[in-house]
């Protein structure tokens, strides 16, 4: 389906209520026909330029399959969408409600790790966050398992984040003289002379 919006025109398809845009185009172009053995949609403009875009007939037939509640033949159809399409699919699956089939398959580290912060699983983020250093991601993971209660893996977390400010109010909560000194000690290596 073409559509029309305030002058931009888009390349999009529904499945499930939800549109997806599959392209941006920028000039008014016209459906001419799709090639499922290429999966390619081709489209014309008024000067009779053909152009082509990638439509992959699996993964419509994965994301109907979704939205009719057969997941048994999503699940064999899966297998076939190439890994490059997947985080598409698990976006699809999140706006689905299906926040933990998306995690399952989602390959892009920042986005499995939205999901499983979502998800509350605080496992799968400390075993994200590892593969995929961040100073950011530590501290928004120190802040979650802290307020989980996890005091020994909120350490481990905001020491990685080098969040010196938290690790302070963390140590003095606990009564921690060695964390505090450590910290001291690394704060003052750092610059941060006002935790130090």
């Amino acid at each position: 389906r073409r559509s029309s919006d305030l002058g931009n025109d888009r390349l999009n398809y529904t499945v499930g209520g939800e549109v997806q845009t599959l392209h941006h185009l920028d000039r008014r172009m016209y459906l001419l026909g799709y090639m499922a053995k290429e999966n390619r949609l081709f489209l014309i403009d008024k000067e009779f330029n053909v152009v082509t875009f990638e439509l992959l007939l699996s993964v419509l037939e994965y994301k109907t399959c979704v939205v009719r509640g057969d997941f048994e033949t999503a699940a064999t159809i899966l297998p076939s969408i190439p890994d490059d399409h997947l985080n598409k699919i698990a976006r699809f699956l999140e706006a689905q409600g299906r926040k933990e089939e998306a995690l399952a398959i989602a390959t892009d580290a920042d986005y499995k790790f939205e999901l499983a912060v979502a998800l509350g699983k605080l496992e799968e983020c400390y075993k994200i966050v590892l593969d995929a250093e961040s100073d950011t991601k530590w501290k928004q993971l120190g802040d979650l398992v802290l307020s989980a209660g996890n005091f020994k893996l909120a350490t481990e977390c905001l020491t990685r984040a080098k969040d010196h400010s938290a690790l302070l109010m963390l140590y003095s909560c606990q009564g921690d003289r060695a964390g505090m000194e450590a910290l001291a000690k690394d704060a003052s290596a750092a610059g941060r002379t006002n935790v130090a």
